[in-house]
């Protein structure tokens, strides 16, 4: 996930806002600092735990949420494409025991998810990658795009 966010800053400012990418970056950075220390030590050596991979999967599926809905003056469309199949070969180049885990992964988080627009992405997202075959019966929302982690959790209190 930071690979892809430095693939961004690799880009010109006129293929990618580095005002975007400093927006993606922050929610990111919001979402690990809401972890407990052990997990955020377990997500930086590259050893997640169990519950530290629930988070690095939300996290990856709203990256490429947010490629995939953003405008193209943030990420030039052809750009966001090219990050979307890099992510698209690296899950494809995951065994058959990592495909299955990061499946089962994928739906835990939907089916806790509170977001509804988040939770039809995670349902999205196997399909997206090519990890299955058929569409999600999932129901796509009206209008499709990224909500920063921030907005879904401040919706969810507010709706609690």
């Amino acid at each position: 996930m930071a690979e892809l966010l430095t693939w961004l800053d690799d880009y010109p400012d006129d293929q990618v806002d580095p005002n975007a990418v400093a927006s993606i970056r922050q929610s990111i950075d919001w979402v690990i600092k809401r972890l407990p220390a052990e997990r955020q030590d377990r997500l930086a050596s590259g050893d997640p735990s169990p519950a530290a991979l629930k988070t690095v999967t939300g996290l990856f599926v709203d990256l490429l949420w947010w490629l995939d809905t953003c405008e193209d003056e943030e990420v030039d469309s052809h750009v966001a494409v090219k990050l979307q199949e890099s992510s698209a070969a690296y899950v494809d180049d995951l065994s058959d025991e990592q495909r299955r885990r990061l499946l089962e992964v994928l739906d835990e988080l939907a089916a806790t998810e509170q977001h509804d627009g988040r939770r039809y992405e995670l349902r999205f997202f196997p399909f997206a990658m090519g990890l299955v075959d058929d569409e999600p019966d999932a129901e796509e929302p009206p209008v499709r795009e990224w909500v920063r982690p921030e907005a879904r959790t401040a919706g969810a209190a507010a709706a609690g």
